[in-house]
């Protein structure tokens, strides 16, 4: 664990772990994706312990406690090939700068759902997890 992470507790980790399996099964007709999501499932949890991880009928959300992330397989981008990739959607209130690919739309004044694909766990990095982390924030202190 990195420094300052909380250890979680006997229940939430079983928690996590059965939210981890419904979120599998969701991605299951699609392992060559389960990698990516395992991977963003399991820093999303050590960076934000508290986080839930809902699996819906058309996407995985995780809160904490309202909604700032969702990963799916739905989104398609014209520039992008084939279905080989999960979409990211961030709920931000401005659309990034760079979307890596992805789209941006504004279905609410001021709130922003930027779709971003992740091909691999490498694309899990730094500037992602920033605005990862500007989501959880920006949609957890907002009244």
């Amino acid at each position: 664990h990195r420094r300052g992470a909380l250890q979680p507790d006997r229940k939430h980790m079983t928690k996590s772990l059965e939210s981890l399996r419904l979120a599998e099964a969701f991605f299951a007709e699609r392992p060559e994706l389960l990698s990516t999501v395992r991977a963003f499932l399991t820093e999303a949890w050590e960076r934000w312990p508290e986080t839930e991880v809902v699996t819906q009928k058309s996407q995985v959300t995780l809160r904490g406690p309202r909604p700032f992330c969702a990963l799916s397989t739905h989104i398609r981008f014209p520039r992008m090939p084939g279905p080989c990739y999960v979409t990211l959607s961030l709920f931000l209130p401005r659309s990034l700068p760079d979307l890596r690919g992805g789209m941006a739309v504004e279905p609410y004044p001021g709130r922003w759902a930027n779709h971003l694909p992740l091909f691999h766990p490498a694309d899990l990095d730094t500037q992602l997890w920033g605005w990862v982390a500007a989501a959880q924030a920006f949609r957890n202190i907002k009244t």
